[in-house]
């Protein structure tokens, strides 16, 4: 039976990522998993929590705060030994059968490297988790939030890809890191994250870098999750986490010479 690896960092969540984490038990999976819980921020209380309540629970404590892509490396190169690694964000939901139905979708074909679920909102609506590679003008949009003051911005809908329809199993440009399922022999060859990128964009990185080797990234949209999104401080432009945004969208436009469209089609 193949090994998975389940990656969550915690930023003092508090009860939010004890639901995450009770979730993630309650799904009944039909394969083990190894919790791996990186505290970012020193959390003696969670720690506390998880090691009374998650019989083998690995719990990493950094002396400083790092990047999300850093975090997510250490775990992987110090644990090689997994067939899939599931990155999962600390404001998730699982719902029945998302693991599952994840790692089905990963050995029914050998060629997908990265998979991730239809992510809901906490009132049920779907969050724009699988999207086209963004362009230029996009990126700018978004992350200046010009978006949010005009609604149905064409160029930002098809980013979003806000009318398709999706099949079980739907190739996509790339999914969201909130939940997202690793191939690791798909590492092996592509590489781990990004470093340079501290936060946001590592994923699409990953996405653009599979497509580029010849691995595919599928949208499952029979496994879900509900995603509280706690990161609504991006949401104001000068916050920090908006000006993380704001250089790793740069980072990325130098990284890809300002054409990131084209990484699936190479």
């Amino acid at each position: 039976m193949s090994k998975l690896a389940v990656i969550t960092i915690n930023h003092r969540h508090g009860d939010m990522i004890k639901k995450t984490i009770e979730s993630l038990l309650s799904l009944d999976a039909t394969r083990p998993f190894q919790l791996f819980v990186i505290n970012n921020l020193s959390d003696q209380g969670t720690k506390n929590w998880l090691m009374a309540a998650v019989p083998g629970v690995k719990v990493l404590e950094n002396e400083h705060p790092q990047g999300f892509a850093c975090n997510i490396n250490h775990i992987i190169a110090n644990n090689p030994n997994y067939d899939y690694y599931l990155l999962l964000n600390p404001d998730v939901i699982c719902q029945p059968g998302m693991i599952d139905n994840l790692i089905e979708a990963m050995e029914a074909n050998p060629q997908v490297g990265v998979v991730g679920p239809q992510l809901l909102d906490m009132d049920g609506a779907t969050q724009p988790s699988r999207r086209r590679f963004a362009t230029f003008p996009v990126l700018m949009m978004r992350a200046l939030h010009i978006d949010s003051l005009f609604k149905q911005v064409p160029a930002v809908d098809w980013y979003l890809m806000t009318n398709v329809q999706f099949d079980p199993v739907t190739e996509v440009d790339w999914v969201t890191g909130a939940v997202m399922l690793l191939r690791k022999t798909a590492l092996d060859e592509v590489g781990l994250l990004d470093e340079r990128f501290y936060m946001y964009f590592e994923d699409e990185d990953l996405c653009c870098r599979m497509w580029q080797k010849g691995w595919k990234v599928c949208y499952i949209k029979d496994a879900k999750a509900y995603h509280a999104h706690l990161a609504e401080g991006r949401k104001k432009i000068l916050s920090k986490a908006n000006i993380h945004h704001i250089s790793s969208a740069f980072k990325m436009l130098f990284k890809y010479g300002g054409k990131i469209g084209p990484c699936r089609n190479q």
